[in-house]
């Protein structure tokens, strides 16, 4: 390791990220493929079924080898092979690029496999569109015993194998990489994020009861047109802001846990994983609060109610998108900061 904590160049096992999916991939492929070859024989020797079932479990066969799993897997392999080259490579801002990538890559990939391993009905999924009950029925019977146990167990073993990967790879680079304070502006902008919650959950019970006003004032002013007033889907709305308050005031924990370790600390190598993997929940978080308002989903929408329940006031969509781009854009730049490091500590 150089004086100026640069990561020595990386050894080539980085390469079990993509690896590993890429051999799952495969294995759920080859077990989907034989799975649906023995209800093809069994089906092959069945006269009572009809034409139309026939085709159906040939459309089955077709369609269960280049399912859901098997793409999501071959996604995530082409995903993962960034991380793996940037581990590898010898530049800390590189290292720490891949450490964080590979933190930003856990939590959908855990959630797909956690899919993956739910989803062993034969009728689940694409097969269910066009299949009748009489097929499902038949598919449920002609399935070997084998396949939903090995079809679950396969995910489960992707799940240890990507916790096992993560961990060696941080703890990798953390004994290889000596820590470096981190810039002042990374607490600050992660010390912020809280505030955001605050200020959506503001927003949102200023705008429901400025909402109730005008949707009285609507109701009045265009008399007959509606139903009514509708202000009970104001209770949803307000039910929903609350929720989001709570989903909110979470988020605005962790980064405040992630600002004070960050200030305590440094940029560590495990700091670094966490951060990523703590931006998809608050990026999706984000994302959801900004266009399913209170508002959006109250169901007033579509109703022969004022157009006020379904929208807010003029100024709430723009007010909530504003507060929450800035969110978005304060973990965006802490994470920079946090990949290019401090630079006088550098050299």
């Amino acid at each position: 390791m150089s004086e100026n904590g640069t990561v020595p160049p990386g050894r080539p096992w980085p390469i079990v990220l993509p690896g590993q999916a890429a051999v799952f991939g495969l294995a759920v492929f080859l077990l989907d493929s034989t799975a649906s070859g023995v209800v093809a024989e069994r089906a092959a020797v069945t006269v009572r079924i009809t034409e139309d079932v026939r085709a159906e479990l040939v459309r089955y066969g077709e369609s269960v080898v280049v399912g859901g799993a098997t793409s999501f897997l071959l996604i995530a392999t082409i995903l993962l092979v960034p991380a793996a080259v940037l581990l590898r490579c010898g530049s800390r801002r590189a290292a720490a690029a891949g450490l964080v990538t590979m933190g930003l890559l856990t939590p959908p990939y855990l959630a797909g496999l956690a899919v993956v391993a739910f989803t062993t009905d034969p009728v689940s999924g694409i097969q269910a569109g066009f299949m009748s009950s009489q097929t499902a029925d038949l598919l449920r019977s002609w399935l070997p015993g084998w396949y939903a146990p090995a079809r679950t167990a396969l995910p489960g073993a992707a799940v240890m194998a990507w916790l096992t990967s993560v961990f060696l790879l941080s703890r990798s680079a953390a004994v290889r990489w000596r820590a470096v304070p981190a810039p002042r502006a990374v607490p600050l902008l992660l010390g912020q994020l809280p505030l955001i919650g605050v200020l959506v959950t503001v927003f949102g019970s200023v705008a429901i009861g400025q909402t109730e006003r005008l949707a009285h004032q609507e109701a009045r002013a265009a008399a007959g047109e509606y139903a009514g007033a509708g202000l009970f889907y104001l209770e949803h709305a307000a039910g929903t802001v609350w929720r989001y308050a709570v989903l909110l005031a979470v988020a605005g924990a962790l980064a405040l846990m992630l600002a004070a370790v960050v200030h305590r600390t440094g940029i560590r190598a495990p700091l670094l994983v966490v951060h990523g993997m703590a931006g998809v929940p608050l990026l999706l978080l984000l994302l959801v609060v900004s266009f399913a308002t209170p508002f959006a989903v109250s169901g007033a929408a579509d109703e022969p109610v004022p157009p006020v329940l379904g929208s807010g006031p003029e100024w709430y969509f723009p007010a909530l998108l504003t507060q929450t781009f800035l969110g978005a854009f304060a973990y965006a730049t802490a994470t920079v900061l946090l990949i290019r490091g401090d630079r006088a500590a550098q050299g």
